[in-house]
């Protein structure tokens, strides 16, 4: 959609310019009219000085007229081609001649406020190409993705919009996804969680923005679990915890709780409800086993697999005798809020590896525990080169690790799955990180 139909004061000009035009072709037209008029009248040889002058009169009003439509209103060249003066879909959206930008602003529930806005936006050349109005109990909070030339800066068009009116106003580069009606984004990020090609994470950003995920223990002291405040939201965590997400600089309005709430229950219920799927693996000696995603009825599984790891075994893969928090802590274990859990399990179904996948921003964190009879037969490479797939997949930029400097056989399982050894956080510990180049 064009801001006012088009480029501000340029498209009331023209407007203006049009209507001037119309007005003398039609007086040309009827001073051409009435002089052919005399000359029928008088007849083929009589020559009638007036008709014939107003036959020319018509003549180079119409001429004066095609021209002044063909040159440019503000130099000496033809005038630009509109669509691409504004901007045709064929420009590189995200730089080049013109760039799309998201706009959110708060606003007064008065007429003409949007209209105002638009002026604004308007008088930089820009084009809005979606609008998105949130009510809230003092107004609106208007979010807008505009598309400006790319000489026009985040601090033109905050005090553009402000000038027309609007409050706590905030702008940022967009993509070209963006532009995608909200239904439509919401209902393919939902597919993709059904489906196990997305993440909740990753659907909260599609559906929020810019925006910081955390999970934590205990309910964000403001917001409260479920509830929002100002720029922070606060929902119980599928895995158990709090989910907090943050926004810096716009707070968020009731329709977006209420998307990111709908967003959260979707996940829980997909990990309730969906069938993990079942990959084969392979020891080195042979033996099949079975990969798939662990769950929260796998308790009793992972609680028993745990006690037939080996003491020293639990320690370096937890630092402690075991997960810390009892039984609500492998729960967590099982099902984090961001990231997710891997079981290997045997022949007969008992659970002889663990992996785990813990998300935090755009790192995550790689662990793994192989039971003790099962060690040595490269379950822990193949299932750190799962996990690390995993992290790829979701567009994550980092894994990292961290172990014990006497535990050299996570060592080698990590070198084999990229991850280098990049520092000694603490005495006694080794700390490893891979950059994952090719995430999304």
């Amino acid at each position: 959609m064009t801001a006012e139909g088009g480029n501000g004061a340029e498209s009331t000009a023209a407007r203006r310019g049009g209507t001037w035009t119309r007005e003398v072709v039609e007086l040309a037209a009827l001073c051409a009219v009435a002089g052919i008029v005399h000359l029928i009248g008088a007849g083929p040889r009589a020559f009638d000085l007036a008709a014939w002058g107003l036959v020319t009169l018509g003549a180079l009003l119409v001429a004066g007229a095609a021209l002044h439509s063909t040159w440019p209103r503000g130099g000496g060249y033809p005038a630009a081609d509109s669509a691409t003066e504004r901007g045709s879909p064929g420009t590189d959206l995200a730089g080049g001649e013109r760039a799309l930008w998201r706009l959110r602003a708060s606003v007064s529930d008065s007429p003409g406020r949007l209209a105002d806005v638009a002026r604004g936006l308007a008088g930089l050349g820009g084009d809005i190409r979606a609008l998105h109005v949130h009510p809230v109990a003092d107004g609106a909070v208007d979010d807008v993705l505009v598309h400006v030339p790319a000489t026009v800066g985040e601090g033109d068009l905050i005090r553009a919009v402000a000038a027309a009116g609007g409050r706590d106003v905030t702008a940022r580069r967009a993509e070209v996804r963006e532009l995608d009606d909200v239904p439509t984004r919401t209902l393919n990020l939902a597919a993709d969680l059904v489906d196990g090609r997305g993440d909740l994470e990753r659907a909260l950003r599609s559906t929020l923005g810019a925006i910081e995920v955390r999970c934590q223990e205990e309910p964000h002291p403001a917001a409260g679990l479920d509830g929002v405040a100002s720029g922070v939201i606060c929902l119980a965590a599928p895995g158990g915890g709090a989910l907090v997400l943050e926004r810096t600089g716009a707070a968020f309005t009731p329709a977006e709780f209420a998307r990111a709430r709908a967003m959260v229950e979707l996940a829980a219920a997909c990990r309730r409800r969906l069938r993990p799927e079942r990959q084969a693996l392979t020891t080195t000696d042979g033996a099949r086993l079975t990969v798939r995603v662990a769950g929260r009825e796998d308790l009793d599984l992972v609680t028993e697999f745990h006690t037939r790891c080996s003491p020293a075994a639990r320690y370096r893969r937890y630092f402690s005798a075991g997960p810390p928090g009892g039984e609500r802590g492998t729960l967590r274990l099982l099902t984090p809020a961001l990231g997710g859990s891997l079981l290997v399990q045997g022949p007969d179904g008992e659970v002889v590896a663990v992996g785990n996948l813990m998300r935090e921003g755009r790192t995550a964190e790689v662990a793994l525990l192989v039971r003790d009879d099962w060690q040595r037969r490269g379950i822990g490479t193949r299932l750190a080169a799962k996990l690390v797939e995993q992290a790829e997949a979701a567009g994550l930029a980092t894994v990292q690790a961290h172990t014990r400097v006497d535990d050299t056989a996570i060592a080698r399982t990590l070198r084999a799955a990229g991850l280098k050894l990049v520092g000694v956080p603490e005495p006694g510990e080794w700390s490893w990180s891979r950059s994952l180049t090719g995430a999304r």
